[in-house]
Parts: structure tokens; sequence; C-alpha cells
């Protein structure tokens, strides 16, 4: 799913949480079909789990990630038009294979003219048109390049920020999202916006490599400003730059913006100009496509005042450049190879380390499956889903559940009232399974095989439209927000719901006929953790309706706070890179989410037992299996860039530590294992965290 729609999905269903946006490319080379019948041997042979992964010069009382994942490790590649390898993309190369095959024959039929299945066919088939795209050059574009060259006044540099046709970068943004105090309407939030850079880090933090990155930043940006004939580009491209620096000097950081209490924030519009003046807002808002409004809700509002000074104080000719490169950046992926190819030269291989982009027909795939998710969806679940993964996943859910609730009962820092509520809460969460009973309705988007560049605005203009159409109206709480196929999984607090696609219950994170095991440690901890965000350090100040507000009562909460303060301190001591900690008060939420994910779904599996003994096989245990089902569901490799970037600015904690840094708290683990005293892997029992 591309960020754009990702973050679509995120304010749709109000606050989501994921379990894991990893992109990357994969050396895996089994089965492409996870149809298969219970009677049927595993994908991975001989029970799920490819022996030759293993590190056997590895303890795993040293390192159970490195144990479990060190051949696979030494003998993979990230090949150059990837920025990372791992679990998540073999799901994603066997995906674009199987949309790639769906393509394939809508070519060769006779489809129906606004139909799902012309608009699947005709939008790869403009994406594929790159001898046209090349012969056009910036041609696609100009009129808006015109547009902003026309611009008079600070208004018209608001009204073209907020302008869908435009497709540049705000300095606000707007979006149509659960109201988090009502969650049965929705309402307009705003947040701080303006900068292309993954967090304000990157133009703050002073290291070597940021600093180069920051220069490889202002190139790009000179390149884009020769390209368009101007002699000044240099002198451009520091002034944008300058800009972007300022508007990130006054974000909130990322810990900070975790923060349910303080980012909601409803002001009336008349409240909002009087707040932060210098940004004409009720003109923004009317080129946004709501100029109807009574109230906005500010996430980080002590950022508002000085961004909207920041606007005024700015020179309109600079808010031009900057408008400007960001078009031409936007829709580079849109236009000829050679625009395409130096914005790629930045985002791609200085940002992320990547080396190549990835060939036209691999991109064609995948954009067709972002912005037609839930068209080309239900032809995907119709040919490739298994209905019996379906029935074994909800019931793996429902011992999660069932699970965590004892626990819940038991727990020794929560009141009878809180436990009580939590209960409820638990309760009432929805398990949105494999695919929607309902699929969205894209009647009202036109696709043409013509104009790629046409198609990638008209989407834009469609996809604002909608959001803005949902003002107003009931949420619909059995509306999916993203294709079944997406790999990744979800929590809304605002919906009180737990996401778990088709596309995450398939190899190597699920396989029917797999060890059981296996698939609880490696789906059934993600289900767990999904189901944990309704209860970690903001899903929990939701109730069990999706109602922003407090119930839990000040004792629990402040026991839960000290709890997951040690937990972030542990976390911050870990160095990925030299020089380079994990946050830990940025990767709480996912932190807890895991540990409560892995025991929660390690007591589930041995629940599903039902008294009976694991096999041992091939010497391992039941318990080591589950582990060993973990490290493989979270096997990745990244560049150091891309670590970096997600270092800085994710809310996850790397791979390595989602197996290591969960494993050492549990004493499930230890006894898996006989960890000791000395191993690597040892925590003493006082100091391990216990949430859940």
């Amino acid at each position: 799913m591309s960020m754009r729609k990702i973050s679509i999905a995120m304010v749709l269903a109000g606050l989501v949480t994921g379990c894991s946006d990893e992109g990357g490319n994969s050396a895996d080379t089994t089965s492409t079909d996870n149809t298969s019948s219970a009677s049927a041997a595993p994908v991975i042979e001989p029970w799920g789990y490819p022996l030759d992964a293993l590190d056997n010069n590895t303890r795993p009382q040293d390192d159970l990630f490195q144990f479990a994942n060190g051949g696979w490790l030494a003998a993979t590649q990230i090949p150059d038009d990837r920025s990372g390898v791992g679990f998540s993309q073999i799901m994603l190369d066997r995906n674009e294979e199987r949309i790639k095959s769906i393509i394939e024959d809508l070519k060769t039929k006779d489809v129906i003219a606004g139909t799902n299945e012309q608009k699947i066919r005709d939008l790869h088939a403009s994406y594929m048109h790159g001898a046209v795209i090349n012969e056009a050059g910036i041609t696609p574009l100009q009129s808006r390049l015109d547009m902003i060259s026309a611009i008079e006044g600070h208004t018209g540099v608001a009204q073209a920020m907020m302008n869908a046709d435009l497709g540049s970068r705000a300095l606000f943004g707007l979006f149509v999202a659960i109201d988090s105090k009502n969650p049965s309407s929705y309402t307009v939030y705003a947040s701080h916006a303006g900068t292309a850079l993954p967090d304000k880090s990157y133009y703050e933090r002073d290291s070597e490599r940021l600093t180069a990155l920051r220069v490889a930043y202002i190139d790009y940006m000179e390149a884009v400003f020769a390209r368009l004939g101007h002699t000044d580009a240099r002198s451009r491209a520091e002034a944008v730059f300058a800009l972007e620096k300022a508007v990130a000097s006054n974000h909130w950081t990322r810990a900070e913006r975790r923060n349910a209490d303080r980012t909601y924030n409803p002001h009336t519009i008349a409240e909002l100009e009087a707040y932060a003046p210098g940004f004409p807002w009720e003109q923004a808002l009317e080129a946004w496509g709501a100029s109807d409004i009574d109230e906005i809700v500010l996430r980080e509002k002590e950022s508002f005042p000085a961004l909207a000074q920041l606007f005024a104080e700015t020179p309109v000719d600079v808010w031009k450049d900057y408008l400007t490169f960001h078009a031409m950046a936007a829709h580079a992926p849109f236009l000829s190879d050679d625009i395409a190819e130096e914005r790629f030269a930045f985002f791609g291989t200085v940002l992320r380390g990547q080396k190549a982009q990835r060939s036209r027909e691999e991109r064609a795939i995948q954009y067709v499956n972002s912005e037609l998710d839930q068209a080309v969806g239900k032809i995907y679940i119709d040919r490739f889903f298994p209905e019996e993964s379906k029935v074994l996943v909800r019931e793996m859910f429902e011992n999660i559940r069932v699970e965590l609730g004892e626990r819940i009962d038991n727990l020794t820092w929560m009141s009878a009232d809180t436990k009580v509520a939590a209960r409820t809460k638990l309760a009432k969460i929805n398990a949105k399974i494999a695919y929607p009973d309902t699929w969205r309705d894209y009647g009202a988007l036109s696709v043409s095989p013509d104009s790629l560049f046409s198609n990638a605005v008209a989407i834009r203009k469609y996809e604002r439209a909608l959001n803005i159409s949902r003002l107003g109206t009931t949420v619909d709480k059995d509306e999916w927000f993203s294709g079944p196929q997406t790999v990744n999984a979800f929590y809304s607090p605002s919906r009180n719901e737990a996401f778990i696609p088709a596309g995450y219950i398939q190899s190597p994170l699920f396989d029917p006929n797999a060890d059981p095991a296996l698939n609880y440690g490696a789906l059934g901890s993600i289900i767990g953790h999904e189901i944990g965000h309704g209860f970690d350090d903001q899903g929990s100040k939701y109730d069990g309706d999706g109602v922003l507000q407090a119930w839990w009562n000040e004792e629990d909460r402040a026991s839960f706070n000290t709890l997951g303060d040690g937990f972030a301190e542990q976390f911050s001591q870990y160095e990925p890179i030299p020089g380079l900690n994990v946050n830990g008060r940025q990767t709480l939420g996912e932190n807890i989410g895991d540990l409560a994910g892995m025991i929660v779904a390690f007591h589930a599996w041995e629940r599903s037992l039902g008294g009976e003994e694991a096999p041992v096989l091939d010497g391992f245990t039941g318990p080591q299996r589950f582990f060993l089902g973990r490290s493989q569901g979270r096997r990745y490799k990244r560049t150091e860039e891309s670590l970096r970037q997600r270092l800085l600015s994710a809310p996850h904690s790397p791979m390595y530590l989602r197996v290591n840094g969960m494993a050492r708290n549990m004493d499930e683990f230890y006894e898996a294992f006989d960890v000791q005293p000395g191993d690597a892997m040892y925590i003493a029992p006082e100091n391990r965290v216990r949430i859940w």
C-alpha cells in the first residue's frame, strides 16, 4: 500500500496502529500457492520452518533472532531495487504474482466499461505506456506549474496548497476521520505538515550522515529547478530547504504525536483564526472542499500559531518555489523516466539505500494494487484465498481473546473495577478477518488507458471527495479501509476493532498445514499484538465503544505508566547503529503490543492443545517452535539507510528486537531454552517487564 493510501486508511479508521509496514525483496523460492487443503504438505517443508535458516553456531540463549535466522541472513542479499528483504516481501511478491495473473487474464477478456475489471485493466495499461509517457516529458504537469506561477498573494498560496487538482504539499494536513469523542460520527482534523523528509530530526540532528543527506536533498531540489530553466536554481533550492527546516522546527516529535489526549483539541473556525492568525483558514478550507464546517480538531495544537506566523512572514515567491518543487516531486512517478529517476535517486537511493528502481511492470502492478485495492482484492479472494484459513484464524483469534481475558482477571496491578471495564472492552473488540462482507464501490472513479498522469490526478481527487463525503454521515463499523490482500494488520481504537487481512494469512505467517506452534508464534503473536493495542499506553485511553475518555482509575494508570516507563528505558539502551539508539518512548506502544502479543499467543497455543503434549519435531519442542515461529515472522534484513530512517521516525523497533527484546522479558522463553544467568539473553526476574 502506498504511503498516501496508508494515510487515508489511518484517517478513515481513526488513529490506526499497524503491525508492520515493512517492504523489500525476498530470496524465498517456496510455492506461490497457499490454497492447499489440510491434508497437503506445508508451503515450507518439513513442518513450516526452513531448517537451513538456522545458525547453529549461535545459541538461542545468547541471540534468539540470530539462531533462528542467521543462516538465512548470511545467504540473503538485498536486491538493488529494494531497501530491505524479509518475511513481508515473501508475501508481497507472492501477491504481486497473483495480481499479475489477474491483470493478464483481464487483458484477454471483453470487460464492460465502468466495471472494476475495466478500471484494473486500464490503470495498468496507462502505467505501461512507457514510450508515450517519456515522449510527453513534463508536459502533463505544465498547466499546474503555470497555475503556481500565476499565484498572487498568500491567500492564493494557501488555496493552492489545499487544491486536490494541483497535488503539491501543504503546510497543514486536513482530513476527515472518526471523532475520538463521538466515534459514531466523523469530524475534520488538522495536523502540522509541510515537510518531505521522514521526521524533524532529519532537518535538525547533528550527524555526518544526516548532514550529507540534507545536502543531497538540496541537490535534488536544485536539479528540479534547473530542469525548469531557472539559472538561480541553487539559491532557490536553498531557500526552499531553509523554509522546510523552519517548518520542521515547529513540529512535534514522533513520541509527542502519539499522545491521544494532547492531540484532540476541537476549535470553531473563528477560534482557530484567532488562535493561529496569519493563515487564511476560511479560504483554505473552501479550497480543500469543506467550507461549511463549524468545528475542526487540531492535533499538534501548540505548533499552529508559529506555523501560521511563518506562513505569513515567508515571501510569496518562496512559497511558489516550494509548491513548484513539491508538485514536481509528487508527480515524478507519473512523468518521464528521467524525471522519475531523478526523484528516485534521492528518495530511493539516498534516503532508503535502494540502489535501483523496480521495473515499470513491477511498479505498475504495485500501483494498481494500491489504488484499486478492494477491486483487486475481491478477485484475489475469490481466486486465491482458502476459506479454511479464515475459519482457523478466527478460532485462533478467539483463543487469544479468551487468554487475554483470563490474564486481565489475574493482574495484580489492576483494580477490580478497571478489570470489569477492560473485560467489557475486550469482549467488544470486533475481529475483521480475511476480507469484508461488503466491497467498496468505485463507481465515481473514471479510469482511462491513455494517460497515467490523468489517472493519478483523478484518483487523488476521487479519494479526497470520498473522504469529505463522510462528513455528516454515521460511521459504518463494518467498512474496511484497506484491501484484503494488504500485507499488514491493524487496530483502530476509535472503532475498537482488529484487522487481520488475508494478505497476512499466508505463509510464512500462517499455513493451515504447518505446525500450530509456528502459526501461533508468527500470526498468533500478531493477533495478540493488535488486540493488545487496545490496552497499550494510548489505545487504553479509548473505552470499549471507541470513546476517548478515562476508564481506568488513577492508581491503575499510574501503575501501568510505571511499567511502561521501565519498558521504554529498557529499549532505549539498545543501539542498533553505533551512536543511534532505539527511542523507547517513540516505540513504546508497539513494544507493549509485541510483548502482550507474544505472551498471550503462547498461552493461547497451549490452550489449543486441549491438554495434549506437543510433539518434538527435529529436536525442537513445541514451546521452542513457538519462538521459532515468532522469529520467522519477523525475519528481515535492511540497508543501513533504511534502518536509520526507521530508528529516527518509525513507531516499531528493529525486527531483531521485536524478537529478542520481547523474549528476554518472558519467563516462557527462559523455560523453553533453559536460559541461565550468564547467557546474553538473560535478564534477572525482578528486572523483566511484566505488563499483561
